[in-house]
C-alpha cells in the first residue's frame, strides 16, 4: 500500500482534511485495503460498526428500507468519498446498507485509530462538528425535495445533482435505484425518463443515463 497516496486521498475528503498532514499520514499507515465485487454488500443496516471506508476507485450506494420494506436510496459515493463515517462518532449499529454498484477498491480505518488522533487535536474536533452540521443540512434539503417537488422535478433534480457530483454527463444508476432516490416505483420513474428521452433531455442506457440537455432538466424543477 502506498501510504503517501492514501494520505493524499484523505486530504481531499472533508472528514479528514481538518487533520494535520502528519496525522493524516499516521492514519493512512493504519488503513487496510479492501476490494468489493459489483453488487457485493459491504455491510448491512444494523451490523456492528467500527470501520470507516475511503473509496479509492468505484461507486457504492447507501440505502435503507422504507416502512413497506422497499429500498430507499440515500446516496451514491465515489472515488475519494468516505462512507460509514458515523462509526467514527459512536458505537451504534450501522444506520444503512452499503452495496458496491461497480467493482470498488477502498481503505478501511478503525474508529479507535481515528478517535485517538482526533482527541489530541481540539481544533480538528471543532471542524468535525461543523462538518456534521453540514451533513444534517444536506439531509434536510433531500427531505424538502421529497415534500415539495413532484416526481418529474425530483427525477430531474436527482439526475442533475448526481451528474454534478460525478463531474460528467453520465449517471451510472439503474432505474430501480433512481426510484429509490426519489421515493417512487420503477414503473413511475420509467415513465418520467421516457418523457425526458422523448424531449431530448437524456438518453437511457443499460445501468446508466446520459444527460443531453441540462436546461431542459432544470425546467422540470418547480417548487
Amino acid at each position: 500500500m502506498d501510504v503517501a497516496r492514501v494520505a493524499d486521498y484523505l486530504a481531499e475528503n472533508p472528514v479528514f482534511a481538518c487533520l494535520s498532514a502528519a496525522d493524516r499520514g499516521a492514519l493512512a499507515a493504519r488503513m487496510h485495503p479492501r476490494h468489493f465485487a459489483r453488487d457485493e454488500i459491504v455491510f448491512h443496516r444494523d451490523d456492528i460498526a467500527g470501520h470507516v471506508f475511503l473509496i479509492a476507485a468505484g461507486t457504492v450506494k447507501i440505502s435503507v428500507p422504507d416502512e413497506s420494506g422497499h429500498e430507499v436510496l440515500v446516496a451514491l459515493q465515489r472515488g475519494g468519498d468516505v462512507f460509514g463515517e458515523l462509526a467514527l462518532f459512536d458505537d451504534s449499529p450501522r444506520s444503512a446498507t452499503v452495496t458496491a454498484i461497480t467493482e470498488t477498491s477502498a481503505f478501511a480505518l478503525t474508529r479507535a485509530d481515528f478517535v485517538g488522533v482526533l482527541e489530541r487535536n481540539p481544533e480538528a474536533m471543532r471542524k468535525m462538528l461543523a462538518l456534521l452540521a453540514r451533513m444534517i443540512r444536506r439531509s434536510t434539503g433531500h427531505v424538502e425535495d421529497l415534500v415539495f417537488l413532484d416526481l418529474p422535478g425530483r427525477v430531474a433534480k436527482c439526475l442533475l445533482d448526481l451528474a454534478e457530483a460525478s463531474g460528467t454527463d453520465q449517471v451510472d444508476l439503474t432505474q430501480e435505484d433512481l426510484g429509490g432516490f426519489v421515493g417512487a416505483t420503477r414503473v413511475s420513474v420509467n415513465r418520467v425518463l421516457a418523457d425526458l428521452e422523448r424531449r431530448g433531455a437524456i438518453t437511457i442506457g443499460r445501468r446508466h443515463i446520459q444527460l443531453l440537455d441540462r436546461d431542459l432538466l432544470r425546467q422540470d424543477i418547480r417548487y
